[in-house]
């Protein structure tokens, strides 16, 4: 499955070029077998965290269904700043996961913490129209190889790669998956610009996404 995102609007190319020259400089992420997002039996109780230790305070609640499973992969760095930028990228990550199971009519709380601006509210009105559409998602998803950049202490940019190989849409009616074979495609490199937003998050303003990313197909 590869996911439909909204279009990238003119007037946020430039910060989005500004994501891909800034993120090459890479990071300290290191390798992790951490897993986040991954519900338990209960999922309206199953917390999600960027790591199998205790939550911190003020982290967020996710509800996802049994059938979606996420693993993150690295997100983590020495730097207090960068490690703050990858937790709140993961956190970002299964806001969205969060959206497509839920196939609400309105933005979820989660996903209006971690997206901001006029891009996140494209994200948003694809999803709802996902969801509007029938459909709600199903399966495994992973993300890894994080880099982080911190342009200075309300900006910074964050890369991760996202394999889909093993995701798929779902009917929310009937619950027939719609399966389909694995593709180069279902590798993405997204490419995100981050602020600090008045509570202490880093928001995501906008974002861009390379689908069957050649530099995603290899672990």
């Amino acid at each position: 499955m590869t996911r439909s995102t909204p279009p990238i609007a003119a007037a946020l190319a430039t910060a989005t070029a500004l994501a891909l020259a800034l993120t090459a400089c890479g990071s300290d992420a290191k390798p992790s077998d951490k897993i986040s997002g991954v519900p338990t039996t209960a999922p309206t109780t199953a917390p999600t965290t960027p790591s199998a230790s205790a939550p911190e305070p003020g982290a967020p609640t996710f509800k996802l269904p049994a059938d979606v499973k996420v693993k993150i992969d690295g997100f983590e760095s020495t730097d207090a700043t960068k490690k703050a930028v990858l937790r709140d990228t993961s956190y970002a990550i299964t806001a969205i996961l969060e959206a497509e199971a839920m196939a609400s009519d309105k933005e979820t709380p989660n996903f209006k913490r971690y997206f901001t601006g006029l891009h996140g509210a494209e994200f948003a009105d694809t999803i709802i129209k996902y969801g509007k559409d029938g459909n709600v998602i199903t399966g495994s998803y992973r993300y890894y190889k994080p880099t982080a950049s911190v342009t200075n202490a309300s900006s910074a940019t964050a890369t991760y790669c996202e394999d889909q190989r093993n995701g798929y849409d779902k009917d929310r009616k009937t619950g027939k998956v719609k399966k389909n074979a694995p593709s180069p495609q279902d590798y993405s490199l997204w490419s995100l610009v981050l602020a600090k937003g008045t509570t202490g998050d880093w928001q995501v303003f906008s974002y861009d996404v390379k689908e069957g990313a050649k530099e995603c197909q290899s672990s």
